[in-house]
């Protein structure tokens, strides 16, 4: 049986995280699979296959991640060599790095916009992507920036699967709240620009049908807070916090709103979709725009436009019809994810 490496930081919680826990239960059905974490603490996922601890947890400093990225690096060397790996696949760039100094055959998915990263980040990405076997960018957008940023030439985008039955089973999972609302899922960060979706859905009639629950935890939750306080809509958006289980949620919300300043390839509008959820979403770089389809399974709107957000939110909530014919449609967009579609490009890919 061929042996699949799957390199990640860890199985915390967590778009990308959720991809390897995913793509690990697809490929143990064929493959032996090794995931390897740097940091094992803290596991949110279900996954396939067996799991290596390298115990090299991050560390805030810039002398201590260039020390960690050596370790790593030396690490996974060994656990290569001892394994004999048929495929080798990284993902996120934590984990690409040493990967692909441990081993060329390194297969390395970029999972943000490269404008997004910092400095250092994209100079490790010039200097190191072009040696790894081949670069995985989770959208055609991402591609096209690598090719013309980096001057890569062994680019090939792979979305991000869907575990279709797994979240049919866990969105059954019992939801009551007391009336109507709206969904959005992520971390309360600045990439998020939740701070927009609340002024929005603040200045909107919707507000006085339905609520707002944004589930995701983060460093902006207190100027959250304070912004809901001074806009005096705390009976009408709510943050629970980070759920294992938001797909619930999704299923019963009306529909989903994502306001992001920047994504790779947004899992929440994927699983939303899946569960015959709606979305609404800014044409942020990367993603969205290959996930919406006009007229068909949602709306995109200009980023950072609060009055199109405000407009867009009323136009769905009020329009039974086209929102009933967007959730109809909702699933079969999206269904070419699925986890052995997914699987079968990896290995094609890793196979060239």
């Amino acid at each position: 049986m061929e042996k699949v490496a799957l390199v990640i930081s860890s199985l915390s919680s967590g778009g990308g995280e959720r991809v390897v826990a995913t793509l690990s239960q697809g490929f143990a059905k064929n493959y032996d699979v090794t995931i390897i974490l740097f940091d094992s603490a803290n596991i949110d996922y279900e996954y396939g296959g067996k799991i290596i601890d390298l115990n090299c947890p991050e560390k805030p400093s810039f002398v201590g991640k260039t020390y960690n990225l050596l370790k790593r690096a030396y690490k996974l060397k060994k656990i290569f060599r001892q394994y004999k790996f048929d495929h080798i696949f990284g993902f996120m760039e934590s984990a690409n790095y040493p990967s692909i100094l441990a081993s060329r055959d390194t297969i390395a998915s970029l999972h943000i916009d490269f404008h997004f990263l910092n400095r250092t980040e994209r100079l490790l990405v010039s200097f190191l992507y072009p040696l790894a076997k081949a670069v995985a960018p989770v959208s055609d957008d991402i591609a096209t920036t690598l090719r013309q940023r980096v001057s890569l030439d062994n680019v090939t985008r792979i979305y991000n699967p869907v575990p279709f039955k797994e979240l049919e089973e866990l969105s059954a999972e019992p939801l009551q709240h007391p009336q109507k609302f709206l969904v959005a899922v992520g971390r309360l960060t600045y990439q998020k620009h939740f701070d927009l979706m609340i002024d929005a859905f603040a200045e909107s009639k919707a507000k006085k049908d339905c609520d707002l629950i944004i589930l995701g935890e983060g460093e902006l939750r207190a100027d959250l807070e304070r912004q809901i306080k001074r806009l005096q809509i705390q009976d009408k958006v709510h943050l629970p916090g980070r759920l294992k289980n938001p797909f619930s949620y999704m299923k019963q919300a009306e529909f989903m709103l994502l306001s992001s300043r920047a994504e790779g390839f947004p899992m929440v509008l994927i699983e939303a979709l899946s569960l015959d959820c709606p979305v609404i979403a800014t044409d942020c770089p990367t993603g969205p725009r290959e996930i919406i389809q006009k007229d068909t399974n949602g709306i995109l709107i200009q980023m950072e436009n609060k009055a199109k957000l405000t407009e867009s939110i009323d136009a769905l909530l009020y329009d039974d019809k086209l929102r009933q014919s967007f959730a109809m449609q909702a699933r079969g967009s999206v269904e070419h994810l699925s986890v052995e579609n997914i699987c079968d490009e990896w290995i094609r890919l890793s196979k060239t």
